[in-house]
């Protein structure tokens, strides 16, 4: 039987399990490679990444960013994989789509970003 205790765990499994399947499965093309979709830069792309992520590193999120210089990174300090449940993230993240607004709460620090070399060093 049904539960709300029981659905959340279901709703938390599937999210997990299609994760996996996007971070881990064939690819058709090499991310690495995509075009800036907004070259007038009438608007920008976010990822909102937790520090503490155990499914998709934040060292994974932070080269993708630092090579595709069209991406707004967001790191949260203390975040899991499920930050979208963190109470006041949903907010940080609306205010910053819709309204521009930057929580400086969750920008890393330069001196985190990924450079070429670390990254090669952790393959």
């Amino acid at each position: 039987m049904f539960s709300k205790d029981r659905l959340r765990e279901q709703v938390v499994f599937d999210t997990l399990l299609h994760d996996w399947k996007v971070a881990f499965g064939k690819w058709e093309f090499d991310p690495m490679k995509l075009n800036n979709p907004f070259p007038n830069k009438q608007s920008s792309f976010h990822i909102w990444q937790g520090y503490e992520d155990k499914v998709v590193p934040s060292e994974i999120q932070r080269f993708v960013s630092g090579k595709l210089p069209w991406i707004q990174y967001h790191e949260v300090p203390d975040g899991g994989h499920l930050i979208v449940y963190y109470k006041g993230l949903c907010e940080a993240i609306l205010k910053a789509l819709l309204l521009g607004q930057e929580n400086h709460a969750y920008k890393p620090k330069s001196s985190l970003l990924f450079k070429d070399e670390c990254y090669q060093e952790t393959i």
